[in-house]
């Protein structure tokens, strides 16, 4: 088995080879590609069953790559992993289907799981491959028939005609009609102990068989039942008598049996009278509202109801909100943020779009603060836990306010700090002083201070009455005086020592500060220590 990394951080390439125990998972060949268009050389070229894709990449993103892929190599299992957590991003995995999405920073333990999970997806198609081309539903008889039709025109084709599944219809020998209506129910089903023991053969036989038994005796026919990536179950019904049960009532009591038996972390989207021509349109639709869900309920939810209930939330207070962190009022800040997110969730408006919308909101007014007072807010937050609070944010009401209160208090120290200048000047010197032997590059000074260059240069010669080459410079030549005095190194050692690799540019910067080259120096102090 072959698998593909890209990424085009050379350091996420090498932390996934040397994190991951590809040999170990029967892997025989591991390639790597830094740009999209270099996996689509490398897939060309070669076998490969497994890719493993950052989203944002120079020259061809992920997303992509994945839909190059779904056209030329439709077989390949792809896993995204990235560092956007962002809606959008997830919305547009799901609709090029997408086996998973991994949000970094990467966990070695738990990734491996997802790889895990791939293989076991492309031995699942490889399998299904030699009973027939599209899937594991083989047709040897009218349940499978319908099960990979249902598999195959929901998950499988991209914009399908109506021509085309008429056709299919007729090919398969199938008794339905564009206009028939159907029920579909979308069960995302949760991650217990008890599914993650389960076998493929074995989830397929026990959700199949619960969801006959309910179906049936409420006068449902159980058209199709898939398990697809991302845990989701989708069952197509239809009826056969005009007054049986709404679909709500029998979700509902599907969703009792499996949160009882085997995950009790589940929830169903449902939409009734779908007709055969709008069941793949409508299934997009419940995705999109099950990953703007983020409560852990268990519920049922009626798509068509959910649009129209909908509540549009309150416009977050931007003006006021960068009104007090303009003028450093963090607890207030945090406060007036933390009352406003619990006003929604009395209002039952917290979705994943607003939690967006929110940490978008935060994140912006931060930067044009920060920015105002001359900090790179990137640099700031140039770092895992801040990377980690922000992919979590989202999840949950908490941890937004937990992101709320680490973004602001962390700006509005730092500004403070900024505002007493000597406080990143003195980090700057003490810099210099533990690392005058070597090069100095201007990076590393923005990375200490978080401000750019021209900023911190100005601040600089503003506290210390010197540039900071010239600083540097001195730090220099007072450590060679040090070492000329201790007599124990030649001249040219001295000056490799204190970060200078030409010994004629060492002697004259020397001569300039002090008057003296390095060697009549020396001198000098042999002399008066032999007078001593």
């Amino acid at each position: 088995m072959k698998i593909l990394l890209v990424d085009d951080n050379q350091y996420v390439l090498e932390g996934l080879l040397d994190g991951i125990d590809f040999a170990g998972l029967g892997f025989t060949q591991v390639y790597t590609a830094k740009s999209a268009a270099k996996a689509k050389e490398l897939i060309g070229s070669g076998n490969i069953q497994i890719v493993i894709t950052d989203i944002e990449m120079p020259h061809g993103s992920g997303l992509e790559l994945l839909e190059w892929i779904n056209q030329t190599h439709p077989g390949t299992v792809t896993l995204f992993c990235t560092s956007f957590a962002d809606f959008n991003y997830a919305k547009e995995a799901v609709r090029l289907h997408c086996f998973d999405y991994y949000v970094k920073p990467i966990q070695y333990s738990e990734f491996t799981k997802y790889v895990v999970k791939a293989i076991e997806e492309v031995k699942r198609l490889a399998n299904e491959k030699q009973i027939q081309q599209y899937g594991k539903y083989w047709m040897d008889n009218q349940w499978n028939n319908k099960a990979d039709f249902w598999y195959k025109y929901l998950y499988r084709l991209h914009q399908v005609t109506d021509d085309e599944i008429k056709e299919e219809i007729v090919s398969r020998k199938l008794d339905y009609s564009l206009d028939e209506e159907i029920g579909i129910g979308i069960f995302k089903i949760g991650r217990s102990l008890e599914i993650q023991r389960l076998s493929e053969n074995n989830k397929d036989f026990i959700f199949r068989n619960i969801s006959e038994e309910i179906f049936a005796r409420a006068s449902y026919v159980l058209e199709g039942l898939l398990l697809t990536a991302n845990s989701t179950m989708t069952v197509i019904v239809s009826r056969r008598d005009e007054k049986a049960p709404r679909l709500e009532k029998l979700c509902r009591e599907l969703l009792d049996c499996l949160h009882k038996y085997v995950a009790p972390e589940s929830n169903c989207y449902y939409r009734e009278h779908i007709k055969v021509k709008e069941a793949r349109f409508a299934v997009l639709q419940m995705e999109e509202i099950s990953l703007d869900d983020i409560s852990k309920e268990k519920k049922v939810i009626d798509y068509d109801r959910y649009i129209e209930e909908k509540k549009e939330y309150r416009a977050t207070s931007r003006n006021e909100w960068e009104s007090l962190f303009r003028s450093r009022q963090t607890e207030q800040l945090i406060g007036t943020v933390n009352h406003y997110i619990e006003d929604q969730m009395r209002s039952r408006n917290i979705t994943g779009k607003f939690l967006r919308e929110i940490r978008s909101s935060l994140v912006q007014i931060s930067g044009t603060v920060l920015q105002e007072n001359k900090i790179e807010a990137y640099k700031l937050f140039d770092d895992t836990h801040y990377d980690l609070v922000y992919a979590e944010a989202v999840k949950s009401a908490a941890n937004m306010q937990r992101f709320a209160e680490y973004i602001i208090t962390k700006s509005i120290d730092y500004i403070r700090q900024i505002e007493k200048s000597q406080t990143f000047v003195s980090k700057i010197i003490r810099y210099m002083e533990d690392n005058y032997q070597r090069n100095i590059t201007r990076d590393e000074l923005e990375n200490i201070a978080y401000v750019s260059i021209s900023y911190l240069a100005k601040v600089f010669k503003q506290e210390t009455g010197k540039s900071l080459h010239s600083y540097l410079m001195g730090i220099r030549i007072e450590k060679a005086i040090v070492m000329l005095k201790e007599g124990r190194s030649t001249v040219s050692e001295i000056a490799l020592a204190v970060g200078y690799d030409n010994f004629s540019y060492f002697s004259r910067l020397f001569k300039e500060k002090t008057g003296y080259s390095p060697k009549e120096y020396r001198n000098i102090g042999m002399n008066r220590h032999q007078k001593e």
